[in-house]
This record gives C-alpha cells, sequence and structure tokens, in this order.
C-alpha cells in the first residue's frame, strides 16, 4: 500500500506563499518609509508629478529612522529571496508531483513585483540622496 507524500506537502506551500506575501509587502513598505524623505518626492517631481509634496509629512516621520528602514527592508527582501529560492528548488527537484494552482501562481507574481518595487525604491533612494 502507497501513500501519496505529495498531497501532505500542500500546506506547506501554501504557508511559504503567505510567509513570503507577507515578506515581500513589509519590505516595500520599508522601502516606502525610506524612500519617502527625500528621494520619493525629489524623483516624483523630476517626473513633473505635483502631489510628491505630500509625502513630505510621511518623510518627515519616518526621516530619523532611514537606517532603520533600510535594515527592515534589506532583511524582508532576504527572507523573501530565500523563500523563493527555496520553492523553486523544490519545483526543480521534480519533488513536488502537483503543479503549482493559479491562486499560488497570482501570489507569487504579486510577491516578485512587490519585491521589485521595494529593490526600485531603494536603488531610487541611493541615486538621489543615501541615507548612510
Amino acid at each position: 500500500m502507497t501513500t501519496n507524500t505529495h498531497l501532505t506537502s500542500t500546506p506547506r506551500q501554501a504557508g511559504g506563499d503567505t510567509a513570503r506575501t507577507v515578506f515581500a509587502a513589509g519590505g516595500l513598505l520599508a522601502a516606502f518609509g525610506m524612500a519617502s524623505c527625500c528621494a520619493l518626492p525629489i524623483g516624483l517631481s523630476m517626473l513633473g508629478l505635483g502631489g510628491a509634496a505630500s509625502l513630505v509629512g510621511i518623510g518627515y516621520l519616518a526621516a530619523p529612522y532611514q537606517r532603520e528602514l533600510l535594515l527592515a527592508a534589506t532583511l524582508c527582501l532576504a527572507a523573501v529571496a530565500f523563500l523563493s529560492w527555496r520553492r523553486w528548488r523544490v519545483m526543480a527537484t521534480g519533488s513536488c508531483a502537483i503543479g503549482p494552482t493559479r491562486s499560488q501562481t497570482v501570489t507569487t507574481w504579486i510577491s516578485l513585483a512587490s519585491a521589485a518595487s521595494a529593490v526600485a525604491l531603494i536603488a531610487l533612494t541611493f541615486w538621489i540622496e543615501p541615507p548612510i
């Protein structure tokens, strides 16, 4: 009598997707807080968006914590990278007999888009005015 061991891995994958999404959102929020001080209003003003001045209030509150926000964003993005690498490694070895569902695919793309946006905000911050 054989058992389907691949069916027991589905809840762990769903938990990994949730953790990856939470870390990606945390990294994006931390990067937004870090960039809202100086880089984001200047960058949006360079693009001709006049509403960027409203970010100054958020930036005023976040300015003293730029280094901490950079650390939080970096740690969250590292966690997203590790969780994504671990999932892709499992999928590449073929140990997961069930393919990703549509909701897992959407969650993966949302997580990766959030992580890419966070990296872009961090790069913009270092390009305009480094926090360190």
